[in-house]
């Protein structure tokens, strides 16, 4: 064999060798998470390793792009030891951390719900700190990955050191001219076969998130995708286009939950000032919450629940901690790949609650029992108006943290109680738990009161409940406590354990519901569409506080009306209404409409009927997209109230 055109094999057999442990990757991203995959059908399993090659052949061969130009070069016979130790060594170099980002989001998308990407990388911020506390939690994990990456380098080594006895090298026949032209035709197919490859084929686009979702199961289809390929396209990706679906604006604003009006607070509100406490439980899905079979997990919150108005129909506006507490505080939903905190966007003008209820005189503050500075929340506060933030560092007592995180759940509960104590009234405060989080522990004194459950969480799960039924009994003996509404929600749903929940519609379903010591709520439709972007304004609208310029994605839950949720995944647009639910990938297919109670997507629906409706819901998503991205780009959230 020519001496050149054996380097491109070597070249192409090291991309083999990456397949390979993309492979392995793959199937150690199925077992580590069995028990979320062991009632999916084995077909589709079997099926997403299938599919999963093309993304896997489009990430190698993009990471081995630089090795291969290398390859196209001449080098002479003297140099091909040299040129050998440079092809596996950069080859590592390029490969291994990618290796690396798909072996450590076996465990990560149980944090974020998805695979890893460019925009996620804010969550670095979060390991100084905390990488050895994650080792001894996931010390098994740690172990055969680092068996992984050392085998890669091995095997890479060896492929390209491994040499064969029939290589000709230029010089040393006199056919050379007839091995150079052919030579040059391989090297000109191998050029155009890593281009299909990365492209994922022949068709007209590239491959991107949206081709792996094959399956109605989300987490079906984050095991067709690997995390370089996610990672890859999101860099650079224009993270929100400028969309213009109506060219006048009052038209869009129809469209909007919160042009609709009259609230079924007015004329019944409080005469006297009322404190707002706010709880952010973390993780805390809906399908958490409750007796499933007899059994529950969270008995304080379900009696709770029993004296509060409960929303049946609440979603989270995103799948991560920074996107929920972005909704909740500012009230601007996740319609982005990259979470609004930490974003450019984060300097345009916007009302925070803070910003908004301080203007009455009420004292405001933000609890975390987390280490301050994770995820950007102590300086998002001050943007959103909130006076004082109290996390680990103010709480000051390391015995009490769990190691990883921060506070446990219990102690810093309680010591919250005695800080606000030391707050005037009115006040609006919220606390965000943290105990609820991987790596799932529970303080080792009760290691043995909670129940294990079928998931991990649902241990810290039931400790969360405990905690907060603690608080309440504590809460109850203050002054304050009577004239408080207190708003309990979660900043994301978690992992899932009932099947009825796997699929888009559990993957963004939350509680939301409102308690009041002393005061009765009017009737209201707690069937209706609700999420957490609604918290702000229904905030000011208990308080009977005026929305001079008002954010149309929310509404007042007192304001009832045709609502609807959307939220943003991977370039996928998801529209939830109270009997159906559109599903939307702009420029790649048509908006496609499903009955609610089709969770998994089986039957669109299609007839003459069920396309007005369509019709109606389309103009919805798109009002919500249009107002939304022109918000961020033109830093025009806001429009006087009508």
């Amino acid at each position: 064999m020519f001496g050149p055109t054996h380097r491109l094999l070597k070249i192409f057999s090291l991309v083999l060798v990456a397949l390979l442990f993309y492979f392995f990757a793959r199937v150690e991203f199925l077992l580590w998470n069995w028990s979320l995959f062991k009632n999916k059908p084995v077909f589709d399993i079997l099926w997403s390793f299938v599919v999963g090659l093309r993304f896997d052949a489009a990430a190698a061969l993009s990471v081995t792009a630089p090795v291969l130009l290398l390859a196209f070069v001449p080098w002479p016979k003297s140099w091909h030891w040299h040129w050998s130790t440079l092809t596996w060594v950069l080859f590592s170099l390029l490969q291994v951390p990618f290796l690396i980002l798909n072996l450590v989001d076996v465990e990560f998308i149980n944090f974020v719900g998805r695979r890893f990407s460019y925009d996620t990388l804010f969550i670095v911020n979060e390991i100084p700190g905390k990488f050895w506390n994650f080792v001894t939690s996931y010390w098994l994990l740690f172990l055969i990955n680092t068996l992984l990456v050392v085998l890669f380098v091995f095997c890479v080594r060896r492929v390209m050191t491994r040499e064969s006895q029939e290589v000709v090298w230029p010089g040393e026949k006199k056919s050379s001219v007839k091995l150079w032209f052919s030579h040059a035709f391989l090297c000109f197919v191998a050029l155009a076969v890593s281009v299909v490859g990365i492209r994922g084929g022949l068709q007209s686009k590239p491959i991107n998130f949206v081709n792996a979702n094959v399956f109605t199961a989300p987490l079906l289809n984050n095991l067709v995708l690997n995390s370089t390929f996610t990672f890859i396209k999101s860099y650079g990706a224009e993270s929100l286009k400028r969309e213009k679906y109506f060219a006048n604006k009052d038209e869009m604003l129809t469209h909007l939950n919160g042009f609709l009006k009259v609230s079924a607070l007015e004329g019944k509100r409080p005469a006297k000032p009322q404190n707002v406490m706010i709880i952010i439980l973390e993780s805390f899905g809906e399908e958490f919450l409750g007796p499933v079979n007899g059994k529950t997990y969270t008995p304080f919150l379900d009696s709770l629940m029993a004296k509060s108005l409960v929303f049946k129909n609440a979603y989270a506006n995103g799948r991560r901690s920074i996107e929920g507490v972005g909704a909740v505080m500012a009230g601007i939903p996740a319609l982005m790949s990259e979470p609004f905190i930490s974003s450019h966007f984060t300097s345009n003008y916007f009302l925070g609650l803070g910003t908004l209820v301080s203007q009455k005189g009420y004292a405001t503050s933000f609890f975390h029992g987390g280490h301050n500075g994770t995820m950007y929340f102590d300086s998002f506060m001050q943007s959103a108006g909130v006076e004082k933030y109290y996390g680990a560092r103010e709480y000051g007592n390391a015995a009490d943290d769990d190691g990883v995180w921060g506070i446990w759940d219990e102690p810093f509960l309680q010591w919250m109680l005695g800080q606000m104590d030391s707050l005037p009234q009115p006040f609006m405060n919220t606390v965000f738990t943290l105990s609820s989080h991987q790596p799932f522990k529970v303080p080792e004194k009760y290691q043995e009161t909670f129940p294990e459950g079928p998931l991990p969480i649902l241990k810290t799960i039931a400790y969360t409940d405990y905690a907060l039924k603690k608080f309440f009994a504590e809460a109850e003996k203050k002054p304050w406590f009577k004239d408080t509404l207190f708003i309990i929600t979660a900043d994301h749903a978690a992992l899932h354990y009932r099947p009825e929940y796997e699929n888009d519609i559990g993957s963004y379903r939350i509680p939301l519901f409102f308690y009041h010591p002393s005061y009765s709520f009017p009737k209201v439709d707690t069937e209706m569409i609700v999420q957490q972007i609604d918290i702000l304004p229904t905030v000011l609208d208990f308080l009977g506080l005026p929305e001079k310029d008002k954010n149309y994605l929310g509404s007042s839950v007192f304001i009832s009306g045709d609502k609807t949720v959307v939220n943003y995944i991977d370039g996928r647009y998801i529209l939830f209404a109270k009997e159906a639910h559109l599903r939307w990938s702009p420029g790649h297919n048509e908006p496609q409409m499903f009955a609610i109670a089709d969770r998994v997507g089986e039957r669109e629906l299609s007839s003459a009927e069920t396309n007005a409706r369509k019709q109606q819901l389309t103009e919805k998503l798109k009002a919500t997209i249009q107002y939304f991205n022109e918000g961020m780009w033109d830093n025009k959230l806001y429009y006087p109230s009508k």
